[in-house]
């Protein structure tokens, strides 16, 4: 656990650093200003006689996640986590004891050395943590996860994937030992992890590892990886996220990253065993998702269905629930809780 322990704290000689160290603060107004740029907005409050914490923050960038170790330094309770920021989290308990609720009824108890995976952008969760407890955690964008596993398999997971939340890890296990390589190379490289290769390299084994962890769980496990796609079906995907609330035509797309059409349809079934109108209506349906869940509370299903240029309501919801299993007004609902 020493690895772990010393995580964002030293450099690679084992001397102290705060190269990393975000906040040391007993203001919970301050911690919550910078956790909210961390983590996410959610809500905290103390559960013992110590009502001011005592805290500690180092954060590092690793791709499009950030690995963080953190501690409160009083016994809390977490609950509100914001579905409409996109996130999901791997909480590694290094010190102290965790409690985090799979419902309302069952807590998952994690010791030093295990972990809870959970993404908060398609669940509720809520975590109790004792004095003494200290995590190392890797906060990870739910989109960059379903991208890698429609790369590795070829098709979107299952919705009901995303909400398993998952008590894994101890000392010994590849999860362990993946978050003390990267807490290694941090020390070594920090600059090549924060804005180089390396650090798209650290962001792969870290989500393909907790893909790992929820398709053993759910018990499929991902299929033989597709082929190495081409640059140009890269680009196509790319420009299909960017321009999918305008919903563009398949000669469109093939357009703008200079390519017929039959080679990019051709590219596709090969490469990614589906078609680009296929992979633009899965995109479709996840930006009006995000758009749902981030929505004002006057916000209408309506309304935020007409500006992705979904005009039958009915056809949109019978979509919606095929791929979400819940209604679009159950997504809405959420932004007030």
């Amino acid at each position: 656990m020493e690895s772990l322990c010393n995580a964002l704290v030293v450099d690679a000689g084992g001397r102290p650093t705060d190269a990393h160290q975000l906040i040391a603060t007993r203001d919970f107004d301050e911690l919550e200003a910078w956790t909210r740029r961390v983590y996410m907005p959610y809500a905290v409050r103390p559960t013992g006689n110590i009502l001011v914490p005592s805290s500690d923050l180092h954060a590092v960038p690793i791709g499009s996640m950030i690995l963080s170790r953190f501690s409160y330094g009083i016994p809390v309770h977490l609950s509100d986590f914001s579905e409409g920021a996109g996130m999901g989290m791997a909480l590694t308990t290094v010190r102290g004891a965790g409690r985090h609720w799979v419902d309302s009824h069952e807590p998952a108890e994690t010791a030093a050395g295990e972990s809870f995976l959970v993404d908060t952008s398609r669940t509720e969760y809520w975590a109790d943590f004792d004095l003494d407890h200290l995590q190392v955690n890797v906060t990870f964008p739910h989109r960059y996860l379903e991208e890698l596993y429609l790369r590795w398999t070829g098709q979107p997971a299952h919705e009901a994937l995303w909400r398993l939340k998952i008590r894994f890890g101890g000392a010994g296990s590849p999860w362990h030992a993946l978050l003390a390589y990267c807490c290694r190379c941090v020390a070594e490289y920090p600059r090549q992890v924060s804005e180089g290769p390396l650090g798209r390299q650290l962001e792969e084994m870290l989500g393909t590892q907790m893909l790992m962890e929820w398709t053993r769980r759910w018990g499929e496990l991902p299929a033989r990886p597709c082929a190495l796609a081409p640059r140009y079906v890269r680009q196509a995907e790319q420009y299909m996220r960017e321009h999918a609330r305008e919903a563009p035509t398949l000669s469109a797309v093939a357009a703008a990253v200079g390519i017929s059409v039959r080679a990019l349809s051709g590219a596709f079934r090969e490469f990614r065993r589906t078609t680009p109108m296929a992979f633009l209506r899965e995109a479709r349906l996840q930006g009006v998702r995000q758009a749902l869940l981030a929505a004002p509370p006057e916000s209408t299903v309506a309304a935020i269905a007409e500006q992705w240029g979904y005009y039958s309501l009915g056809v949109f919801a019978a979509r919606y629930r095929a791929r979400f299993a819940e209604n679009p007004s159950d997504s809405l609902r959420r932004v007030g809780r």
